[in-house]
């Protein structure tokens, strides 16, 4: 039974859960156009719109070890207990460890199809929704606390409206797993939670939202019916790009429709962190050593790292070497390490030089992949007008240069908006407050509930894709298509189809939901079939177990949302109460 809401939300939140940052916006419902961003973090070293999506335990068993800190406290606090054991060290040898500190954990999220995650194995004890719900309650009580400072006192998170935001290629499974990690960090009620918002969780998908925002902060874009316009949201972990199509014959009223099916991967800007990272580890070969004795001071290097990074391909920059400042110990220990070594000496050990061909070298893997989906999708479509560029690393002068370098022309603009990295959270709160905006969406994949019927010839001949029913012969690993990929989805687009139970009396009917990448799958099971295992749905039929006939349930499934969702009756039997289910009911990973 679905809880009453006794009224409703009076505040909209639009929570950026990103992998290397996070933040939000928010707005009354009373005022809608106010649409405001937090800047306020604490251990922040400038102002900016999120803050480090990290956090920090104590020492201990993960099960049952208490958050010490969490975004950039977490990562101050790590540092300095690593300095200080590190010279209590020299002292003494019996000393207590330090506590677990972890980043980039919404990465063991995303789809292995989304390509080799640089998220680091979480420690024994620990599992990603541990880790997530952990950091989303933290988190989520820090907004209520400034939220409360901003409206009043005594405003509750049953005023409250929580839209997350998520990558467009997160398959069912990760959105679903977004939406328990709200419920067990206490911020949404459901299955998982009996305190936090009575009302539903909103997810967004965070191409959609970046194109709201752009549209509403970009007001002589002069779009005009039939004009399209490509997304890339090149964040700090996923890129996901979107084409949509304007439908609105008035500039104001923000109404799109998805072109073609939304791409991306794993190539964000900590992809450019990974590759420096190889560079610095093979450039002074001693470092792994080194950093058994001193690592507080990689702080500081990672520090000036991201200041090369933001700036690397201004026209401030162009043909300039970058200089990374070395510990003298560290420069000291490079230096014998090449002298033993027989290795070339340097003209200084003191910093590290990186040239403009190392910074190329650095960035081109991760920017040509980033250029590559652009380009896929533009190849997809026609009459695309303009290429909205928004997430964290969109503030790289270098990718900017290199979209512009290769696709103007193509496109008559590339814009990047101010503040590229609060797009998302604020393009968020505009389509909870307008959930009209997008009006259609491409189905990213086949979709359809495995079923049995006659065996034909060709089926598979395995024993454990075929059962008798009677005398009857029946392959059992049939696909029946719902939707296929690349059709064109109105949001809340319905599918229906009848089922019954192969035997007659079953008190309840289990239908197994699978996708497929094919658009015309036969099987969902067998060598060679490209199809998975989505979800299963138990539904119940006991008020049909006095039937003579077979009983006949109908399974409308609707789509075009940013997730799945389905409804059962009774066709011939019952008091026509609908069950609701949505994706997945029962979890075939093993996440949780």
């Amino acid at each position: 039974m679905t809880e009453q809401v006794s009224s409703e939300a009076k505040v909209v939140v639009g929570l950026d859960f990103g992998t290397t940052f996070s933040g939000f916006a928010f707005a009354h419902k009373a005022k809608p156009t106010e649409i405001y961003t937090f800047y306020e973090w604490p251990r922040a070293t400038k102002p900016y719109c999120k803050t480090l999506s990290g956090i920090y335990y104590e020492p201990g068993d993960g099960s049952t070890t208490q958050i010490k800190s969490w975004g950039f406290p977490a990562l101050h606090e790590f540092t300095k207990d690593v300095h200080n054991l590190q010279r209590a060290r020299q002292r003494t040898a019996d000393l207590p460890p330090v506590g677990v500190f972890l980043v980039r954990f919404k990465l063991h999220l995303a789809s292995k199809d989304s390509g080799e995650s640089s998220a680091a194995r979480l420690p024994p004890g620990y599992n990603v929704t541990k880790v997530i719900s952990d950091y989303l309650r933290e988190i989520g009580a820090s907004i209520l606390r400034h939220l409360r400072t901003k409206f009043n006192d005594e405003l509750t998170l049953d005023q409250v409206q929580w839209c997350v935001t998520v990558p467009s290629i997160w398959d069912d499974h990760a959105k679903k797993q977004m939406e328990v990690c709200m419920m067990r960090a206490g911020l949404v009620r459901g299955s998982q939670s009996i305190i936090g918002s009575p009302h539903p969780l909103s997810i967004v998908l965070e191409p959609e939202a970046a194109s709201c925002y752009c549209h509403r902060n970009m007001p002589d874009l002069e779009l005009k019916a039939g004009d399209r316009l490509l997304v890339a949201d090149i964040g700090g972990g996923t890129t996901d790009i979107v084409v949509q199509e304007w439908m609105s014959e008035t500039p104001n009223d923000y109404r799109v429709k998805e072109v073609t099916y939304s791409t991306g991967g794993l190539c964000g800007g900590t992809y450019v962190d990974e590759q420096f990272n190889r560079l610095l580890f093979t450039r002074i070969q001693c470092l792994p050593q080194y950093l058994q004795k001193s690592s507080s001071f990689m702080s500081e290097i990672f520090k000036r790292w991201e200041e090369i990074k933001c700036s690397f391909g201004d026209h401030g920059t162009l043909g300039d070497s970058f200089e990374i400042q070395l510990p003298g110990k560290l420069a000291q220990e490079w230096e014998d390490y090449d002298s033993e070594h027989g290795l070339p000496p340097r003209d200084s050990y003191d910093e590290l030089e990186l040239t403009q061909s190392d910074m190329q070298s650095i960035f081109d893997p991760v920017v040509e992949q980033n250029l590559g989906l652009i380009a896929d999708q533009l190849s997809r479509t026609s009459n695309v007008k303009v290429i909205f560029v928004v997430g964290g690393f969109a503030g790289s002068p270098y990718l900017m240069s290199k979209i512009k370098e290769r696709f103007l022309g193509q496109v008559e603009k590339i814009i990047s908006p101010v503040n590229p990295g609060s797009a998302v959270c604020q393009g968020a709160v505009m389509l909870a407050l307008n959930p009209a905006g997008i009006t259609s969406r491409i189905a990213r994949k086949t979709y359809g509930f495995e079923v049995s019927r006659s065996f034909k010839p060709g089926d598979p001949e395995d024993s454990k894709y075929i059962s008798w029913v009677g005398a009857e012969k029946k392959c059992d690993v049939n696909f029946s298509a719902y939707v296929r990929k690349g059709d064109p989805l109105d949001v809340d687009h319905c599918v229906s189809k009848d089922f019954s139970p192969l035997f007659p009396g079953a008190r309840n009917m289990k239908l197994m939901l699978y996708s497929s990448n094919e658009t015309d799958p036969k099987y969902t099971q067998g060598p060679g079939v490209d199809s998975k295992e989505e979800a299963s749905f138990t539904i119940d039929i006991t008020s049909s177990s006095h039937m003579q006939e077979r009983p006949t349930v109908t399974v409308s499934m609707f789509f075009g949302r940013s997730a799945i969702d389905v409804k059962a009756v009774g066709k011939n039997f019952g008091t026509g109460q609908i069950q609701e289910f949505q994706l997945p009911v029962e979890f075939t990973g093993d996440w949780v």
